[in-house]
């Protein structure tokens, strides 16, 4: 018995220490929660944030969650492992097939469903009017813009931002940057954007409800606001190529103008790719910037130390200091949490060798929320980003690598440009003492009660004068 002991012994301790010497399985996936995929879709789609968070204080920074309509797919929420995925090691990832679900609404020649050289083309196209000079061209529209809707909010009223936002972002879209100024197609466009924009998540999650059912239900709605949108598009697009051909110098500085007038770049661009750019930067920059905008607000009115300093920061033109304080927002209440990518060829990370056409979630937002990386996350603090700011590889706003966000600049100046227009004129305060909730709307986190305020004083409804427009 003693001999038999002895072996039984020794096997459980060469187990045992083999766990700590053998190298990790090379065909597991890492660890998640055990609940049916209908469970964890449900809690993704409904509280992201909230499920993204549980999962990574039980399982780490890699792991793996079931998504109906995506299968597994592996979150990544550390330094390293993120930059592999949109830097060091992009070549091994495919950006264009992780944004498959939405090639629907944003076409074919739209930058997100590009890799490779057909990418760098269009991101070069792209790259003049969205940076530069060129945005800070936008400036006095964008403050007209602003001006024009806190004209909208009187002294004793609750204003929900969110709403207030979305309408200034989606008028400095199609006005500055779209370059569309008849009234008609202005008004049209304001009315139809915002519900071709509010995506119904199930057409998004499950292809298999893209159908036609004799012209009802939500793909079918879908296909008529889209058609009409594209109507307008198409009809400006032809209006302005005929305007160029007749009198080359009427070319204005939007988007669609240098598209329009950048033989230099690459000829003979065509309607359909012009229309999938203006459409990609309508779904992509228009709501994401009302909804940090949003969040700006409402993290700021609840801290009146900050809400001083950046008052203070606008007054004085520091505009260091009110890029701190919107990196902060942006950190602690992001617009979007996640980045899709999908292997293309076999990747090794973490002690897993996961197989070509494994999906991953590279989580910008659960990076930017880890007490790890950000001590005493949930805290609102200018002082992380002024006057030092912290590493690179753990704050990414927009992204990385060759897919970071081309609309970067552009979204920046329209947030200062936004934030400090509002605070020259209007004196606001919270309608609630809690915070805000993050509820999910399709692939945005926005405030649950929309960043109510009340406005206790609006001076351009009194005729005070202003300061000078902010500058990039």
């Amino acid at each position: 018995m003693t001999n038999v002991l002895s072996r039984q012994s020794w096997a459980a301790l060469r187990a045992w220490f083999g766990a700590f010497v053998r190298p990790p399985s090379r065909r597991a996936m890492p660890p998640g929660p055990r609940l049916p995929a209908v469970v964890q879709t449900l809690l993704w789609a409904v509280a992201p944030v909230k499920f993204g968070k549980a999962c990574m204080r039980r399982y780490g920074s890699l792991f793996t969650v079931r998504i109906l309509g995506f299968g597994e797919v592996v979150y990544i929420c550390a330094p390293t492992g993120i930059r592999r995925i949109l830097r060091d090691d992009a070549g091994n990832f495919d950006a264009a097939a992780a944004n498959e679900s939405i090639r629907f609404v944003v076409g074919g020649y739209s930058l997100l469903m590009a890799d490779g050289a057909a990418h760098t083309s269009r991101r070069k196209a792209l790259t003049r009017p969205l940076h530069g000079d060129n945005v800070a061209a936008y400036v006095e529209v964008m403050v007209s813009i602003a001006e024009q809707e806190v004209r909208r909010w009187r002294a004793g009223h609750r204003v929900r931002l969110l709403g207030s936002f979305q309408r200034v972002t989606l008028e400095v879209m199609i006005r500055a940057v779209f370059g569309i100024t008849g009234s008609a197609r202005l008004s049209r466009l304001r009315e139809l954007v915002p519900r071709l924009l509010d995506l119904d998540p199930v057409i998004i999650l499950l292809p298999s409800a893209r159908r036609d059912f004799g012209g009802f239900g939500p793909w079918a709605g879908f296909q008529r606001l889209l058609r009409e949108v594209d109507r307008i598009i198409y009809a400006e697009i032809a209006d302005r190529r005929a305007q160029l051909t007749a009198d080359p110098a009427s070319a204005g500085g939007d988007v669609l103008s240098i598209l329009l007038g950048r033989g230099q770049d690459r000829e003979n661009i065509t309607d359909t790719e012009l229309r999938d750019h203006l459409v990609t930067l309508l779904a992509v920059g228009q709501e994401t910037t009302a909804t940090q905008l949003a969040w700006f607000f409402e993290r700021v009115l609840r801290a009146p130390g900050a809400l001083q300093r950046v008052r203070a920061a606008v007054d004085g033109e520091d505009w260091k200091v009110l890029d701190a304080a919107i990196h902060e927002a942006i950190r602690t209440r992001p617009a979007t949490l996640d980045i899709g990518r999908i292997a293309v060829r076999p990747w090794e990370y973490g002690g897993y060798l996961f197989p070509a056409g494994t999906m991953f979630a590279v989580s910008l937002g659960l990076l930017h929320s880890s007490s790890e990386l950000h001590p005493e996350p949930e805290i609102y603090s200018i002082e992380r980003f002024f006057p030092a700011e912290p590493p690179s590889a753990h704050f990414l706003p927009f992204g990385g690598g060759s897919h970071r966000c081309l609309g970067a600049s552009l979204a920046m100046v329209e947030m200062r440009t936004i934030i400090s227009t509002i605070l020259r004129h209007v004196r606001l305060e919270l309608a609630a003492t809690a915070p805000e909730r993050v509820m999910a709307k399709g692939p945005m986190l926005v405030p649950r009660r929309g960043a109510e305020v009340v406005v206790t004083e609006n001076h351009l409804l009194s005729g005070a004068t202003p300061a000078g427009p902010v500058r990039e």
